[in-house]
């Protein structure tokens, strides 16, 4: 009777806890929405940011789409601040330089021009 007890005490503990061994998920997790011009304006901006950061990672970045402006789209590049690195002046890091996209949506989209930062 006593190691059923235990045993029955143990399968719990290991029940209660399991979903602890994935460690902390955030609470809010929403799913990112994009319009298609958006979307085209992004893919349309991918082979430009590769070729003026081609050491670059895309996983390192956080990519802004702004909103069109007479007909042009800005897509924003920016690299993300490795863990333990003081911020620095210049629109680079360690994960790369900071990259901005003008891609035109009339007529079909097409990258208008490219810009490192500052």
């Amino acid at each position: 009777m006593k190691n059923l007890l235990l045993t029955g005490l143990l399968i719990m503990t290991t029940f209660a806890t399991a979903a602890f061994a994935t460690g902390t998920q955030p609470m809010d997790t929403r799913a990112l929405e994009l319009d298609g011009a958006a979307v085209r304006a992004l893919a349309t901006a991918l082979p430009a940011f590769a070729e003026k950061a081609p050491a670059s990672q895309l996983d390192d970045y956080t990519v802004h789409v702004n909103p069109s402006r007479d007909g042009v789209v800005q897509v924003v590049f920016e690299p993300r601040l490795p863990e333990g690195e003081p911020p620095t002046l210049g629109g680079s890091n360690a994960a790369g330089p900071e990259v901005n996209v003008w891609v035109r949506t009339t007529g079909g989209y097409a990258v208008e021009k490219v810009t490192l930062a500052r």
